[in-house]
């Protein structure tokens, strides 16, 4: 029984040791896909507004950098909204979260009372947001992954 235990924990050991230099290139990965998007959402991005009002509950979001979330009001509509860096938020915290919420009122996302809220009570000012011309961030976003192929 012991050399059994013995043996499970060595081949967890070793298997931990193996799939961590996956994880850091799948890291890297990750971070070189989010640093491709964040480019194409800000070169694609709008004029910064004030309040952006939300008809239905939003389809979801994506930490795509540092301090930047992109919100998808629908699969072809999005918001680039930029987060102010503080101690208490962690952007990146945000993906290992389930969800976050818009702290505001009136179904409204806005710059001037407006945070998003993570887990753990992580408060995340919103700075700036801008609309994201979704059919050419997606089309910037292929021609940077071709040429970073190349």
């Amino acid at each position: 029984m012991a050399l059994r235990l013995a043996f499970l924990m060595i081949g967890a050991t070793v298997g931990m040791a193996l799939a961590a230099p996956a994880l850091a290139i799948n890291d890297a990965a990750d971070d070189a896909k989010d640093a491709i998007r964040l480019e194409a959402a800000r070169a694609n991005a709008g004029e910064p507004v004030k309040t952006v009002r939300f008809l239905r509950a939003v389809d979801s979001y994506e930490v795509v950098g540092g301090t930047a979330v992109l919100v998808w009001e629908t699969n072809t509509k999005a918001w680039l909204v930029d987060l102010r860096s503080s101690a208490s938020c962690r952007p990146r915290d945000l993906d290992s979260g389930w969800a976050i919420g818009l702290e505001s009122a009136y179904d409204t996302m806005n710059t001037s009372n407006g945070y998003v809220v993570g887990r753990d009570s992580m408060r995340c000012k919103i700075t700036q947001i801008r609309e994201v011309d979704v059919p050419a961030m997606r089309a910037a976003e292929r021609s940077a992954q071709v040429a970073a192929k190349d």
